[in-house]
């Protein structure tokens, strides 16, 4: 356990390490090692008809905050919309996924709690080849290395 101190920080609008994750423009606004693993932010910009497919963490929470966009939330059996100002809750142990149901690129910042590792499993999944869709397979043992059971994809 740290006994460094966390300090008051103010993250400017743009500000933050930028990365690319699944597709999605990632900017690191507060990252583990700034609040020792309690919680880690970031703010993710998702293009239109793009999202996470279900999902479920075994040791974190998220809550996001829709900012700028429209988005397809499905958390456990329900489906729900969700348009700037909205807030939801993720919990550990239920499925969740999202989509972006606009037509423009939609903006969300997200908290996850506990963040230790977070910044690791995006690093690895910011790795994986862009330019096309994702091999599954590898994004799917990348989430297992962190605990998170990527879920199959509903039939339509």
């Amino acid at each position: 356990m740290s006994t460094q101190s966390k300090e008051a920080t103010v993250i400017q609008s743009g500000q933050g390490r930028k990365m690319n994750v699944l597709g999605h423009a990632v900017t690191l606004k507060l990252t583990e090692q700034e609040t020792q693993g309690t919680y880690y932010v970031f703010e993710l910009v998702t293009p239109p008809g793009h999202g996470i497919p279900p999902h479920v963490h075994k040791n974190e929470d998220e809550v996001i905050q829709v900012v700028e966009g429209e988005y397809e939330i499905q958390l456990g059996e329900q489906t729900y919309q969700a348009k700037a100002g909205a807030v939801i809750h993720f919990p550990r142990s239920i499925a969740h996924a999202f989509r972006n149901a606009g037509s423009k690129p939609g903006t969300t910042v997200w908290t996850v709690i506990p963040g230790a590792n977070f910044e690791k499993f995006f690093e690895e999944l910011g790795a994986l080849p862009a330019g096309g869709p994702p091999d599954m397979a590898r994004v799917a043992a990348i989430f297992s290395k962190y605990e998170i059971e990527l879920l199959p994809l509903p039939v339509q």
